[in-house]
């Protein structure tokens, strides 16, 4: 086993002296000032680069949004025009003469009458 035989205040004052002085790295020459502002502009075109880049794909989105909603308004029209096309009394009577009705004749017609039903005019 080994034994230091050195005193903890010697150690101690060998480390001071190995320490390095934290101020004089903090201190700014030219070079470092230089290099700092350098790193700080290139960081704020990066970011700046980054934002256009987003707001260019963004609009390219928003334009294939706005060709997307002007077709699918072209479609909304063209089936109200064929919904209305469809709805037309005209059609109906078409397709109810090809599945085979026919109007009724005046002994077909039957009325029913309600008791008690209050007058229209009130």
């Amino acid at each position: 086993m080994a034994v230091r035989t050195e005193h903890i205040p010697a150690i101690v004052g060998r480390v001071r002296l190995r320490r390095v002085d934290l101020s004089r790295y903090l201190r700014l020459d030219g070079a470092r000032y230089m290099l700092l502002l350098s790193l700080i502009f290139c960081l704020l075109c990066l970011l700046t680069l980054v934002q256009s880049g987003l707001v260019t794909r963004m609009n390219y989105e928003l334009v294939g949004l706005r060709q997307q909603q002007v077709q699918l308004n072209r479609e909304f029209s063209r089936l109200q025009e064929q919904m209305a096309r469809v709805q037309s009394v005209e059609a109906r009577m078409k397709r109810a003469t090809e599945l085979g009705f026919r109007t009724p004749t005046p002994d077909q017609v039957r009325y029913v009458r309600i008791p008690d039903l209050p007058p229209l005019d009130e």
